[in-house]
């Protein structure tokens, strides 16, 4: 089962190139028999203004919206509750290699969370820092995502000793189970949960379900520096795109497993904070 579902996460997105590889052999096949021939123009029609919308600024907006809506980056220490605990949520990470030494980088989107999660910890003087992330994809990755993670926040100003990586999960749900044991053992149930707007949602959910008070801050979505087109197609707007819609997909897969219990709202504060 876990190998079936590596194969989905890695090659039924709709950033990779499979699906649309499919689509429009099957529309092309489609061409060369008369009685299928209207079926496959019309194939080849949606194809095509499929993915022209999830690769514009504009459709990968309206999928985004209605994951983030009701989240927020914190602002001022009293937003964080009393919490002196940061848990980073990896993004994606790859391992280069020459088949005697490996160099790991963080995907975009992880980087992204190191910011946000460098920004708060130096905020609310953070006495811990989880850098979560292990091995998503079994066999495409060769050093723990955490170790990245680490690196990138030491990096940035964040005390090497107040890190602790958790190097084991590959999914959110493993996270939050996995994280929730090294909390307890510190006696901490309250702490500022850093991910992407779109994975926001499914990791509270995940937390929550666990018995623990997550505080969100989300990270950017994308560098400041940068935001696609409206209209016109672009890799970061079908990047987004894929999130987007990865994330619905997981969100039903938790819910019919009963991993989480899934709201539209984003959860309620859980009430005053323990003492420091």
């Amino acid at each position: 089962m876990t190998a079936f579902v590596d194969l989905l996460k890695v090659y039924l997105r709709v950033s990779s190139p499979l699906p649309l590889a499919l689509l429009i052999g099957a529309g092309v096949a489609g061409l060369f028999w008369r009685a299928s021939a209207k079926a496959a123009r019309r194939l080849l029609v949606a194809v095509a203004v499929g993915y022209w919308f999830l690769s514009s600024g504009f459709g990968a907006s309206l999928l985004l919206s209605g994951l983030g809506r009701g989240f927020t980056s914190i602002s001022r220490p009293a937003e964080a509750e009393g919490a002196w605990c940061v848990v980073l949520l990896g993004g994606g990470a790859s391992t280069l290699t020459d088949g005697q030494g490996a160099l790991g980088q963080l995907t975009p989107t992880s980087a992204l969370r190191v910011l946000e999660t460098a920004r708060v910890a130096r905020m609310i003087d953070a006495r811990l820092v989880i850098a979560s992330g292990g091995f998503p994809t079994s066999g495409h990755q060769l050093l723990p995502e955490s170790r990245m993670l680490r690196e990138a926040l030491v990096s940035l100003g964040v005390p090497g000793d107040r890190i602790l990586e958790e190097s084991t999960s590959r999914t959110t749900q493993e996270e939050a189970v996995l994280i929730r044991a090294l909390l307890k053992e510190r006696g901490i149930d309250r702490f500022v949960l850093v991910t992407s707007p779109p994975h926001m949602r499914r990791a509270i959910a995940a937390f929550r379900a666990q018995g623990l008070h997550p505080i969100p801050s989300v990270s950017r979505l994308r560098s400041s520096l940068f935001r696609p087109p409206l209209f016109l197609p672009s890799e970061d707007a079908l990047s987004e795109s894929d999130m987007a819609l990865y994330d619905y997909a997981a969100i039903l897969y938790y819910w019919i497993r009963g991993d989480i219990h899934y709201t539209s709202d984003p959860p309620p504060s859980p009430g005053p904070p323990a003492a420091r």
